[in-house]
């Protein structure tokens, strides 16, 4: 019968060592409300979101030297990177003239599109502008100098724009006096191009 009764109390006193080592300090911090929103990348050209034609040149001859610029914008607030896309050249003949036709011009189709000479003769020197005068200087960054009919169809600029910030591209033509240059008279061409911005170089 002792021994009986001292298991039971061995027993009780181990139930109780239990149940004192599981009681441990506990708190709690409730992380609620969480909110998660996206940034946005939104490019402006000239302070517009939509076509820019940015010039409209006629009676060009050789020694003429339009240029433009473009302001680049980056009005988002996530960080990118500009390149120019979708380049595209296309001539126009518009018939030719007897001066034309002397200088051995004969493709004098009207319209004859693909068949204008002035792409040929015009060179174009495009650059980042960095300080905006127009004019390439110091710290410009030249990425194209060469006929218009030789423009690639993009360049992989991968110039940063932060957000919030803006950078200048300009284009200046030049007509240098040729012995083919009453080849190109009447001919017209159209310069279509697209400005992007990408979160990533590359793209």
């Amino acid at each position: 019968l002792r021994i009986i009764k001292s298991l039971i109390v061995i027993t009780a006193v181990s139930a109780l060592a239990v149940g004192a080592t599981s009681a441990y300090f506990s708190d709690q911090v409730t992380s609620e409300g969480n909110t998660f929103a996206a940034g946005t990348l939104v490019l402006n050209v000239d302070g517009q979101h939509s076509n820019v034609a940015k010039f409209n040149v006629a009676n060009l001859r050789p020694g003429s030297q339009p240029k433009g610029s473009y302001t680049v914008s980056n009005v988002g607030t996530i960080n990118g990177y500009l390149d120019i896309e979708s380049i595209s050249v296309t001539s126009q003949e518009n018939a030719c003239n007897a001066a034309e036709t002397l200088a051995g011009d004969t493709t004098c189709g009207n319209p004859g599109v693909g068949e204008g000479e002035l792409q040929d003769g015009l060179n174009v020197r495009l650059f980042i502008d960095r300080d905006g005068d127009g004019w390439i200087g110091a710290g410009d960054t030249t990425f194209y100098n060469g006929k218009v009919k030789d423009l690639p169809g993009n360049f992989e600029l991968n110039e940063p724009i932060a957000a919030g910030s803006s950078t200048t591209i300009t284009a200046i033509f030049d007509w240098w006096t040729t012995s083919s240059d009453n080849l190109a008279q009447g001919d017209s061409f159209t310069l279509d191009l697209t400005f992007e911005l990408a979160q990533t170089t590359g793209q």
